[in-house]
């Protein structure tokens, strides 16, 4: 028989009661928005409504604050929907009432039922009685500065598949340099490729490289006897132009989100302390998760906004597919990423906990339960505001220690354990 257990629900009550009497309702849409207020009394009584449709233009924004603050709301709700909400989402910053973003699918509409003014009006029924958990939007510096740090993220995925399209260009007509030099886009794979568009010969090439590649003088000599037809070369002259645009636009924006992230240096230290994490992934970490950890009561909280906490789908005693739910996909990206890093950190705990994973879930589902363990680290890191230390954990150890009984049972029990004591014998 289970034990009873007992806890207490600090989000919702037996009783429905009013959280905000003077509440709004935001149905977002490109060009248009309809409002709808629902006043109420503190005594009781029927609720008041009224709906009005507005511009989604600087002009229409001015109005609809104006008209929400003449009916003194002092809260508004509105879906997150797109981008369109950001704008509607300043504009009631801006006007002293407290904006609140919804998720789309927690306040969906009965199917056939569907308008603009009955959205509206259940947007404002929702905000006055506080049905719906607001979803988290940190402060307006960060907002913005998302907008860099994803189009970064964006920008490298495009340098990459420039870069890919080089090795493509090269492979297509004979010049496999790639396959001689470890990186085609360091100092002496680049002056290779300027020579090639340039149109040197093969001995002005490899007059100009460094000593480092000595070695490999020969197999280039090779590889660059093979020699560009004139379209190939047009295509490799654009190709490297468009790499260069990217090392030059992703340059300015570092620059740029570290100028915004002056004032938050001692985060960015702490979390370029932990195993993985360099100055831009530290950078979007900070700009996704904010500058305040209040938003999140605990950590595990953190791991389920950001999609890299295991889903919790239990019934009837029998624990289903535990899959992860759909979070933050830019924060989930770069936790993995730097998870990758963090498993080939030889001598922290990062490295034992995947490898203890990876043997019994796999390389992929062990990166993303290291993610979580990344990031609860982080977690822990910004609420204590100490640099991390590893705790030296063997994991690999304690998987053993643990299964240990039960592998040596099952050997003697098939009976190659008594085979490999013979053979020692």
């Amino acid at each position: 028989m289970k034990r009873e257990t007992v806890e207490t629900d600090t989000w919702r009550t037996d009783d429905m009661h009013v959280v905000c009497p003077r509440a709004a309702g935001l149905d977002v849409h490109k060009m248009c928005i309809t409002a709808a207020v629902r006043l109420c009394d503190a005594g009781g009584g029927p609720a008041r409504t009224a709906v009005r449709e507005f511009s989604a233009l600087p002009d229409g924004l001015g109005a609809m604050t104006d008209w929400l603050r003449g009916h003194d709301v002092t809260a508004a709700t509105m879906e997150g929907t797109g981008v369109y909400w950001k704008a509607p989402f300043e504009a009631l910053e801006e006007a002293g009432i407290r904006a609140q973003l919804l998720h789309a699918q927690h306040v969906r509409q009965i199917r056939g039922k569907k308008t603009d003014t009955n959205d509206s009006l259940w947007l404002a029924r929702i905000c006055q009685f506080g049905l719906a958990l607001p979803s988290y939007v940190p402060p307006r510096l960060f907002r913005q500065l998302r907008q860099l740090t994803r189009y970064r993220r964006r920008l490298v995925s495009e340098r990459s598949r420039a870069r890919n399209r080089v090795h493509k260009t090269l492979d297509h007509d004979g010049l496999r340099i790639g396959g001689i030099l470890s990186d085609l886009f360091g100092v002496n794979g680049r002056r290779v490729l300027d020579g090639l568009v340039a149109e040197r010969s093969p001995r002005c090439i490899l007059a100009g490289l460094t000593s480092h590649v000595r070695a490999k003088l020969a197999p280039l000599a090779k590889a660059l006897a093979a020699t560009l037809d004139p379209l190939a070369l047009f295509a490799l002259q654009v190709q490297l132009e468009a790499v260069d645009r990217a090392d030059a636009t992703l340059a300015a924006l570092d620059v740029r989100i570290r100028e915004a992230l002056a004032d938050y240096q001692r985060p960015l230290r702490l979390l370029q302390t932990i195993p993985g994490i360099d100055l831009g992934s530290a950078c979007t970490i900070l700009v996704e998760i904010g500058p305040d950890l209040g938003a999140f009561r605990e950590a595990r909280h953190l791991g389920s906004w950001a999609g890299v906490a295991p889903g919790n789908n239990t019934s009837a005693g029998k624990r289903r597919s535990g899959r992860v739910r759909p979070g933050n996909p830019t924060l989930r990206a770069t936790l993995a990423e730097c998870a990758h890093a963090a498993a080939r950190t030889t001598g922290s705990q990062f490295h034992g906990y995947h490898r203890a994973l990876a043997a019994r879930l796999g390389y992929k589902r062990a990166i993303l339960a290291t993610a979580h363990k990344l990031l609860r680290v982080i977690h822990a890191v910004l609420r204590d505001d100490r640099p991390y230390t590893d705790p030296g954990i063997d994991y690999e150890h304690l998987v053993v220690a643990r299964n240990a009984p039960r592998w040596i049972r099952m050997l003697t029990q098939h009976g190659f354990l008594e085979e490999a004591q013979a053979v020692r014998r």
